[in-house]
């Protein structure tokens, strides 16, 4: 079976994104499944829980400041 012609399939997350957690907020910048297996920018209203939206809803991750080390 193809899986571009099956309707349940479902995007795989790229490494740098992670699938936001029920009780999170959802805010610009998120983004949704495209319905082709890819991503695109959420649009809509933010500041409600991403489990209350019908389609899965991620974001990116943050990068981390690198850890600095003290001399001796």
């Amino acid at each position: 079976m193809n899986p571009e012609a099956d309707p349940s399939a479902t995007a795989t997350a790229p490494g740098n994104f992670r699938r936001l957690a029920w009780n999170e907020l959802v805010k610009r910048g998120d983004y949704v499944e495209d319905g082709k297996s890819g991503f695109e920018p959420w649009v809509g209203p933010s500041g409600f829980h991403a489990d209350s939206f019908i389609k899965v809803i991620y974001r990116k991750y943050s990068p981390r400041a690198k850890a600095v080390l003290k001399p001796g």
